[in-house]
């Protein structure tokens, strides 16, 4: 066999080759199984193949290549209908697994999985006797000095980057930013053109920088939507519904941190969807339905969040049932709202009978709402009786550096993300309404609670004639916080919290400014609880008017 000279300095270019044409061949194998006469979708699953086969020989991986070439013969069998594509969609799956398999163990320096046994049910299945078939071993894979050019060329014009090295870069440019903060501090002491144009030149180069970094860092979604059309058809042949996976907003980019995060969590909630959200095929006859059931996997950019959808056309949420598991496990009171009922779902209160392999003990949804949580987003519900249940997450694109408000507390400096804030106002303090267990501002018709952050981290502050308000905001969730200044807005390197200040659940992390100042950033999530926890109080009493203050 003719192998390529230097093949192990190629096995990067191989291995990401290969996953795009692992890629090509789940995707079209999908398309088919839907609509068995697509002969595109036939002829791009023998191109992948075949591609992976030729790159395989020439890296000198043989089981794969004898694999590949035994796909492409039941390919083959496929477009001359001597074979019929219902009896071998699961054992292509299988080939694909089995491929996907072997890169892992390449790139962990192992041997190649075993295909032999594959190969043969593979022949079998096609019904070629040992005397027709073309032998893998017997052949010398033809390799030209095209694709051999191509391997050289794509590794001159990309580069795989050790994501160790990326994570580096970050820290370094985060360092760069904490003491371009501090020189600007020193410029500001001292009157010299020449330090402060340098300072200026230093900050356009670290900004170019730090841009840059951030960008290599940044992964669009398709990276891990690509992964959901197989297992979607897996688990619904499993648990023996039909089911149609439609995906949008594949380009949106979010840092790779983000990603690796949320990528679990949309695993939870598609088998959710699919375990408890989508019909059986009789079952949505029944209702009036198509036999396949939809789901919608959406993303979509607002200002510096990514919004993902997960949506159904599935029976919804019982109320009623998830009422009853609910207070049996003492998660709400019997009085619960719906609201309440439906976070209750994240903590438990799952209503499936039987524990299956997809679903049933009731961690999924409390790992994805504790997953989101921390990387600073949110998750919400909303779901219709016999119409369907949609998740909404909603995360940052980046995580490392982020802009702010400074706003002033108690003589101290707090940070705010600006992607938390709706909206900054000033009010006379006679405008500030007294209620039962808060106070409220009017804004636009609508009574926004407040909460003042000098008695929640029980600090003196002196009384305002002139209150400003920072109007913060989460999924549908708004609070004014009420501070003693609106300060600057600036970008900041996240740090973590000093191991005393970790005990305020109000903290998420904290940064250093120019002068040397730790400056603590303030959780907006927590932060509103407590606007909910007041609005369950006020629910138990009958409302005041609103005094003037």
């Amino acid at each position: 066999m003719a192998v390529l000279k230097n093949a192990g300095k190629f096995k990067d270019v191989f291995l990401s080759k290969g996953k795009k044409d692992l890629i090509m061949m789940n995707s079209s194998l999908l398309k088919l199984e839907k609509n068995p006469k697509d002969i595109n979708s036939i002829n791009d699953i023998f191109r992948a193949a075949h591609t992976f086969k030729s790159s395989a020989s020439m890296m000198g991986y043989d089981k794969a290549s004898r694999l590949c070439h035994a796909m492409e013969d039941m390919l083959d069998g496929v477009k001359k209908c001597r074979i019929k594509l219902e009896t071998c969609i699961d054992t292509l799956f299988k080939c694909f697994d089995t491929l996907e398999l072997t890169m892992g163990e390449i790139v962990k320096d192992k041997e190649e999985l075993e295909t032999a046994a594959l190969i043969d049910e593979i022949y079998k299945l096609a019904e070629i006797k040992s005397a027709q078939r073309t032998s893998a071993k017997e052949e010398e894979p033809e390799i030209s000095e095209d694709i051999s050019t191509e391997f050289a060329a794509s590794k001159l014009t990309s580069l795989n980057v050790k994501t160790e090295l990326l994570d580096t870069l970050m820290r370094l440019s985060e360092e760069l930013l904490i003491g371009q903060m501090r020189i600007e501090k020193v410029r500001e002491t001292v009157d010299i053109p020449e330090l402060s144009a340098a300072v200026d030149s230093l900050g356009r180069v670290i900004t170019d920088l730090q841009y840059n970094v951030m960008q290599s860092r940044m992964v669009p979604l398709a990276y891990v939507f690509e992964r959901y059309p197989r297992m979607v058809r897996d688990i619904a042949k499993r648990e023996q519904k039909e089911v149609d996976l439609k995906m949008d907003g594949m380009d949106i980019e979010l840092d790779r941190t983000v990603v690796d995060e949320i990528g679990e969590c949309l695993v939870h909630l598609l088998r959710n969807a699919i375990d408890h959200g989508i019909e059986t095929p009789a079952e949505r006859k029944k209702s009036g339905k198509p036999s396949m059931g939809a789901i919608r996997l959406s993303a979509k950019r607002v200002r510096d969040f990514s919004i993902i959808e997960v949506s159904d056309d599935g029976a919804g949420l019982d109320m009623s049932q998830i009422r009853d598991v609910a207070v049996k496990k003492g998660l709400v009171s019997a009085k619960a709202t719906k609201e309440e009922l439906v976070d209750a779902i994240f903590f438990g209160a799952s209503t499936t009978k039987e524990v299956s392999e997809v679903s049933g003990r009731g961690f999924g949804l409390n790992i994805v709402k504790r997953r989101i949580e921390s990387l600073g987003g949110s998750v919400t519900v909303t779901t219709e009786p016999k119409k369907g249940t949609t998740f909404t997450i909603e995360v940052p694109l980046s995580l490392a550096i982020i802009e702010t408000l400074f706003v002033g507390i108690g003589g101290a400096t707090y940070a705010i993300p600006v992607v938390n804030i709706e909206r900054l106002i000033i009010v006379d303090k006679k405008n500030v309404m007294g209620m039962i267990d808060n106070e409220a501002v009017i804004l636009n018709g609508e009574s926004i609670p407040i909460t003042r952050l000098n008695l929640l981290f029980k600090v003196p502050s002196p009384e305002l004639d002139k209150q400003p308000i920072v109007i913060v905001r989460r999924a549908q969730d708004r609070l004014g916080l009420a501070v003693e200044s609106l300060m600057e807005t600036q970008e900041i390197v996240i740090k973590p919290l000093h191991a005393l200040a970790r005990k305020s659940k109000y903290l998420s992390g904290s940064t250093i400014i120019g002068s040397g100042e730790v400056v603590s950033i303030l959780d907006v999530g927590n932060l509103l609880l407590t606007k909910r926890n007041i609005e369950k109080k006020e629910a138990k009493h009958e409302t005041k008017p609103a005094e003037d203050k």
